[in-house]
C-alpha cells in the first residue's frame, strides 16, 4: 500500500486548503486597509502537492495594493487560483478588484468600485460589478469598529450554459449591496473580522444573495499573519448544477511589505 505524502508548501504555508465557495459574492470589507498611510502592497501564494491515493496539485497567487493621502483612499486587489486533480482541472478562477473612498464627514465615506470575475467550474465565464455609495462608521476604537455601507450596483453575468439549462445564459440587472462589518482587536497579535452583505435584486426581491465570512488573523510578525477564515454563500437562483448554499473553511499566511 502506497502512502499518501504530505501536502507541501512551496512558496507560502498554506496551513489547510479547502475548496472555496463558487458562488457570486466575495466580501471585499476584508480586504479594506483602514489604518494604511502612503502606499503599501500585499503579496500571498500559496501551493499544494499530493499524491499516492489521489495526485492532486493546486497554486493559488494574490495581491493588493493601497493608497491613503488626507480623505482619499483607494486599493486594488487580484487573485489568480488553478488545480488539478489526476490531471483534470477542478480549479480555474480570476477575480479582480478596484475601490475608491472619499471622506464626506467623519462618520461618513462615499466610495466607488469597480470588480471583474471568472470562475471556470460555477460556469462563470464572465462577472462586472460597478457601483457607488455610501458607507457609516458607528465605531472606530482601538479594540472594536462597526461600519455599515449601501451600495446600489449595475451587475452583468455571462455564463457557460447548456442549451436545456433554465438559468439564462446572460444576465444584466441591478442590485441593492448591504453590508455590516464588524472588527475586533482581541489582542496585540489577534484580530477578529466578520462581515454579513444582503444582495437583493431590484426587480426581483426573491432573487436574493447573501454572504457572511469571519476571520481570525494572527499575527507572527509585523510583516507575516496567519489567517484562519470561515465563508458562507447563499445565492436563492445559482446557476443550473451549482448549490445555492456553500460553506468553505481555509488557513493560510499574508506577507506585508
Amino acid at each position: 500500500m502506497i502512502s499518501r505524502t504530505p501536502r507541501l508548501s512551496l512558496l507560502i504555508v498554506a496551513l489547510l486548503l479547502l475548496p472555496s465557495p463558487v458562488l457570486a459574492q466575495v466580501n471585499t470589507e476584508r480586504m479594506r486597509a483602514l489604518e494604511v498611510e502612503g502606499f503599501r502592497s500585499t503579496l500571498g501564494a500559496d501551493i499544494a502537492l499530493e499524491s499516492g491515493h489521489t495526485e492532486l496539485f493546486e497554486i493559488g497567487a494574490r495581491v493588493r495594493s493601497d493608497f491613503r493621502r488626507e480623505r482619499h483612499y483607494t486599493f486594488a486587489t487580484g487573485e489568480l487560483r488553478y488545480g488539478t486533480q489526476e490531471g483534470n482541472p477542478f480549479r480555474d478562477r480570476v477575480f479582480g478588484h478596484l475601490r475608491y473612498n472619499y471622506q464626506l464627514l467623519p462618520r461618513l465615506v462615499a466610495e466607488a468600485f469597480t470588480q471583474l470575475q471568472r470562475d471556470r467550474f460555477a460556469r462563470l465565464q464572465l462577472r462586472v460589478l460597478a457601483g457607488g455609495g455610501l458607507r457609516i462608521r458607528y465605531f472606530n476604537r482601538k479594540t472594536v469598529k462597526l461600519f455599515q455601507g449601501t451600495t446600489p450596483m449595475y451587475e452583468y453575468e455571462n455564463l457557460d450554459q447548456a442549451p436545456l439549462d433554465h438559468h439564462p445564459a446572460t444576465v444584466s440587472t441591478a442590485r441593492w449591496s448591504n453590508y455590516l462589518n464588524l472588527r475586533l482587536q482581541l489582542t496585540e497579535e489577534t484580530q477578529f473580522n466578520a462581515t454579513v452583505y444582503v444582495q437583493p435584486r431590484f426587480d426581483q426581491w426573491s432573487d436574493m444573495r447573501v454572504l457572511n465570512q469571519a476571520a481570525l488573523t494572527v499575527h507572527l510578525t509585523e510583516a507575516v499573519r496567519l489567517v484562519t477564515e470561515f465563508r458562507l454563500n447563499y445565492d436563492s437562483r445559482p446557476p443550473d448544477e451549482v448549490e445555492s448554499l456553500d460553506l468553505a473553511l481555509q488557513n493560510g499566511v499574508e506577507v506585508s511589505f
